[in-house]
């Protein structure tokens, strides 16, 4: 991610919150491919620290209601469907809104689209009993955050 933030000419405040979110990402789904469990001890501060960098860039704000319209419908869908989408799904996803800022909605799109792209090929090798495959979501939404941000 710092790669990234260097290469496409962001601002400091910008670089760090790359950072940041960087480590976030590679830790998160760690535990998450581990665990199937995305830890808030990791989420949490890092949103924190992304939005604190965030307003000390100046982002404008309205850049992140396309992507806050996604994890509002990601938290009904948690909240509705458990089984299908955790909490920590949600607050990964509201990590990567704030740590991408107006990119958040691209690289939870590519996040969701890699996944899907997995599991079509899951049950292509497995037929049907690929739907009971669990998959960590974390992998693919950092894939997508860094495809995303290290786009120009």
């Amino acid at each position: 991610m710092l790669a990234a933030g260097i290469a496409t000419g962001r601002t400091s405040a910008a670089v760090l919150r790359l950072m940041v979110l960087g480590a976030a990402l590679g830790a998160i789904t760690v535990q998450d491919v581990r665990e199937h469990r995305i830890p808030n001890r990791i989420v949490v501060p890092a949103t924190i620290v992304c939005g604190a960098l965030l307003l000390v860039d100046h982002v404008d704000l309205v850049a992140l209601a396309p992507a806050l319209v996604i994890v509002a419908a990601l938290l009904v869908v948690s909240v509705v469907a458990p089984t299908a989408l955790g909490m920590g799904d949600v607050k990964l996803a509201l990590l990567i809104t704030v740590g991408l800022d107006g990119e958040g909605t691209a690289a939870i799109a590519t996040g969701f689209g890699l996944a899907a792209g997995y599991a079509v090929v899951l049950l292509a090798r497995r037929g049907a009993a690929a739907r009971a495959t669990a998959l960590p979501l974390a992998p693919f939404l950092a894939g997508g955050a860094l495809l995303v941000a290290s786009l120009p």
